[in-house]
Parts: structure tokens; C-alpha cells; sequence
């Protein structure tokens, strides 16, 4: 298959000319502002055939070079920017260079031969681009695999806690339209990777919300730092790494005071997990969550849209009341603190 360029220019007898130019050796497409342009590139990515180069006129009604050029590059990071114009001012030229990537400067009028060769130059570094990109994702994926396995293979009760997060996390992100940030699912599974330092029992613990020495909660309570420093070494994993390394490790811990809105869906989801963890009880999670008052009301709601819990019940007011009982006295609605022992249980009680 032929290169797919795009042209851009507000001149019908400049597009007329581009195209007896350059059928028949690209896969050319034209459009006459910059508004069409971008309508053709959203064609073409649902279509899965993006532009590997566009080229666009500087100034133009509406929307000028610069203009069309930044907004091309959001849409498609991965196109490769070239101008052809006549004339530019010096302002609108050094947006396109820094806003835009831009990755030449032709003018007008321009012979065929120079236009044909910064083509394929523009070609060349696309095909540079998507090469580089490619290979970058294969080993991420293959790191996240391994360290995976490694984790499931060696530290079960760590994986099964990143199992649980990770369909928290795809939940949550789903009922925001949040599920394309492709960092979150990787956050997710990798969140307890520095619990393979930690041992078994002290881990076991640590889940469950028992009470634990001073020792084995430091011990614990280095984990997501642990994990922070073997990622940041990993290209492209910087971000997920950060997130990692500040976990809420109880429910009533704040999230990062500068965290995104993908960063928060993660935190929300492992205070969650822990707590649910803990009690196996989700609705006393989300309780638990939910009276911290650490997240915005709309991530709250998509918290309990994705757990089937009800939300926005005043549990910040409510008081927690625990008790010990017989087992004969548990009643529907309590919500375990702990395991069950032969003789009694400590519960907890909402009022």
C-alpha cells in the first residue's frame, strides 16, 4: 500500500496542481481548510488507515497552519508535520516548529522534485516513528508479562489482591469513560509487585487489617517504593511507577495532592480493595472509602455503580461502632472486622 498524505491548502488550483503531481506515487487525500482536515483524519483513524505525513499551507481563513497543525498533532502524535506555504509570519512559523512538531518548511512555489524528496524523507522518519514505537511496546508489554508471572508465581496472595484491583480499576475507569488511559490497567497489575519482598505472614496480615509489629509494618509499609524503584527504570512505565509509589495503603489514606483523574480511579480502587479485602465485604468498603472523604463525589458514584454499593448515604457522618458477640447473635448486615473464631466475632455497626 502507497504512503497516505494529506494536503491542506485553501487554494483549489494549488490542490489541483498537488494532485497532477503526486497521483499515482502516494495514497494522496486533499482538503481545502483545516477543519475538513481534521474531519479526514478522524476518518481515517476509526478507519484504521492513519496519514503517515500531512502537509498544510500557513495561512489560511479559520484556521491557519499552526492552528490545524497543533490540533493534528493530538489527534495523531505519530503524523509527520511538513509546511508548504508562500508566505508565514515569523510568529505563526515558531508555533508550528514547537506546537505542532513540525518537521519541514517548504515554500512556495515549490519543484516536484524537492517536494517528492521531502516527502519521502517525511515517509522514511514515519516509518522511524511507528518502528520505534512498536518496538518500545513489546518490551513494555513483555516486562509487565514477566514481572506478572513472577508475582503470581511467587507471591499469589500479592497477584490475587492485583487481580482484584485491576477489575476495580477497569470497572471505575468504564463508568467514567476513562477505560482508554492506557496506564491504569498497567498500574493496577503491577501495584503489589513490591510485595515479593515482603513475607508471607507479615503480607497475610497486612491483607486481612490485623495488627502488626513495628518491624513487619515498616516492613510492609515499604512496598510501593520497592516497586516504584524497580518500574522507573522500565521506558514509558515513569508515570506508572509514580502512581505506584503512593498508594493509599488504607482507606483513609489521601491520594496525592496533584494526582490526575486516572491517578485518583487507581488510588480509589486499591483504598477499596483494601478495606474489601480485609472484611470481604464491599459495601463496608465502600463505606469505609466514602467516609474518608478523600474523592470527589462523582468518582464515589462510579465507585458504587462498579461494586453494586450504594453511595452518597451520609456515611461520612456515620459512626462506626465495633462490638464482640457469639456467632448465634450475627445478624444480616454486620460487617466483619476480622475472621471468625470458634467462640466470637468483632463486628461493625453503622448508626
Amino acid at each position: 500500500m502507497s504512503p497516505r498524505i494529506l494536503m491542506v491548502d485553501d487554494e483549489p488550483r494549488v490542490l489541483d496542481a498537488l494532485r497532477r503531481t503526486l497521483s499515482g506515487r502516494y495514497d494522496l487525500s486533499v482538503a481545502d481548510s483545516g477543519a475538513a482536515a481534521l474531519a479526514l483524519m478522524r476518518e481515517a483513524s476509526e478507519a484504521g488507515m492513519p496519514f503517515a505525513v500531512i502537509v498544510s499551507d500557513m495561512m489560511m481563513p479559520g484556521m491557519n497552519g499552526a492552528q490545524f497543525l497543533t490540533e493534528a498533532r493530538h489527534l495523531d502524535p505519530d503524523a509527520v508535520a511538513l509546511v508548504l506555504s508562500g508566505q508565514a509570519d515569523l510568529e505563526s512559523t515558531i508555533t508550528a516548529v514547537n506546537e505542532a512538531g513540525l518537521f519541514g518548511f517548504l515554500t512556495k512555489p515549490c519543484p516536484p522534485q524537492i517536494l517528492t524528496n521531502a516527502l519521502d524523507r517525511a515517509i522514511a522518519q514515519h516509518h522511524l516513528v511507528i518502528s520505534e514505537r512498536q518496538l518500545l511496546e513489546r518490551t513494555v508489554r513483555g516486562s509487565v508479562d514477566m514481572l506478572t508471572e513472577l508475582m503470581a508465581g511467587t507471591a499469589p496472595l500479592a497477584f490475587a489482591r492485583a487481580t482484584q484491583i485491576k477489575g476495580l480499576v477497569s470497572a471505575v475507569s468504564s463508568s467514567l469513560g476513562l477505560d482508554r488511559e492506557w496506564e491504569l490497567p498497567l498500574a493496577a497489575r503491577l501495584s503489589q509487585l513490591g510485595c515479593l519482598a515482603v513475607p508471607t505472614e507479615v503480607l497475610e496480615r497486612a491483607y486481612r487489617g490485623l495488627d502488626l509489629t513495628p518491624e513487619h509494618r515498616a516492613i510492609y509499609a515499604g512496598h510501593p517504593g520497592a516497586a516504584r524503584a524497580m518500574l522507573e527504570r522500565i521506558p514509558r512505565l515513569e508515570r506508572v511507577a509514580k502512581w505506584i509509589g503512593a498508594p493509599p495503603l488504607t482507606p483513609e489514606d489521601a491520594p496525592p495532592a496533584e494526582a490526575s483523574s486516572a491517578q485518583l480511579i487507581f488510588c480509589v480502587s486499591v483504598a477499596t480493595v483494601s478495606a474489601h479485602y480485609a472484611v470481604d465485604d464491599p459495601e463496608h468498603a465502600v463505606g469505609r472509602v466514602e467516609r474518608s472523604g478523600r474523592y470527589p463525589k462523582q468518582l464515589l458514584q462510579a465507585l458504587g455503580r462498579a461494586t453494586g454499593c450504594r453511595t452518597g448515604r451520609g456515611h461520612r457522618d456515620a459512626v462506626a461502632e465495633t462490638h464482640r458477640l457469639a456467632l448465634g447473635k450475627i445478624d444480616p448486615g454486620h460487617a466483619l472486622d476480622q475472621r471468625v473464631d470458634r467462640k466470637a466475632v468483632s463486628y461493625t455497626h453503622l448508626r
